[in-house]
């Protein structure tokens, strides 16, 4: 058993993030440098409550949506449209200089077949938030997986019973499988640079029916080596 030696909190939560790109074969064989219009469909996850108070919305264009259901615990509803623009969430409660709000770009998901945005805080950007864009079908993020996301920005190397693997830096991803029947696993992050050096330890439960979301996030004060993970479940049994 592992000694838990940093602060971890939990979220429960349900989201699909949904853009598929199919652009036109045959405009693109007349218009190859033309941008195709799009149906793009978003599902939204904020990192935690102080995201989810944030007044924030989607914009394409000319086009402003404001999100109004933005909730750690659970996946927003998918927002739809057609666009051939990129798109960004923009801080409402946030403005610039020139009296726009202040926003930050999606970034694109070409072959993701079910997306999710993760809203995460940045206290560096004029917006007070980033994007980042995962896989959450089923079929790319199965029952069962621990899908671990560093946004650090330091590489890791993360000790699951018997499994050791690397993530890197900046929104790196790896996805752990334990497998077998539901049980207590041990957990651990260390630096990769130092792996002698536990940065995270702990028990934690292992389900089948459970996939977990795990958001690797550095402490708030940039001379702590602290990690904490927000861990955000879906459960299968849910969805029957």
């Amino acid at each position: 058993m592992f000694p838990k030696t940093m602060k971890t909190f939990q979220t429960r939560s349900t989201t699909r993030y949904a853009l598929k790109i199919i652009p036109s074969a045959a405009a693109l064989a007349l218009f190859g440098f033309c941008h195709v219009a799009e149906a793009i469909s978003l599902r939204f996850l904020p990192l935690n409550e102080e995201v989810a108070g944030r007044k924030i919305g989607i914009q394409d264009g000319e086009r402003l949506i404001e999100l109004k259901d933005l909730n750690p615990k659970k996946r927003s509803k998918a927002y739809t449209w057609t666009s051939s623009k990129p798109s960004a969430l923009v801080a409402l409660d946030r403005e610039r200089p020139n009296g726009k709000p202040a926003g930050v770009e999606i970034p694109s998901a070409t072959d993701i077949e079910s997306p999710l945005v993760l809203i995460l805080p940045d206290p560096d950007s004029a917006s007070g938030i980033r994007a980042i864009v995962i896989e959450d079908s089923e079929k790319g993020f199965p029952w069962g997986t621990l899908r671990f996301v560093n946004t650090s920005d330091k590489p890791l190397m993360i000790r699951c019973e018997k499994e050791t693997k690397p993530i890197a830096e900046a929104m790196g991803s790896i996805d752990i499988t334990p497998g077998g029947e539901p049980r207590n696993i041990g957990v651990q992050l260390s630096s990769e640079t130092a792996p002698e050096t536990v940065l995270y330890s702990a028990v934690w439960e292992h389900e089948p029916n459970l996939r977990k979301l795990i958001l690797i996030v550095p402490a708030s004060d940039s001379n702590s080596k602290e990690l904490t993970l927000g861990i955000i479940p879906q459960d299968k049994r849910a969805n029957l």
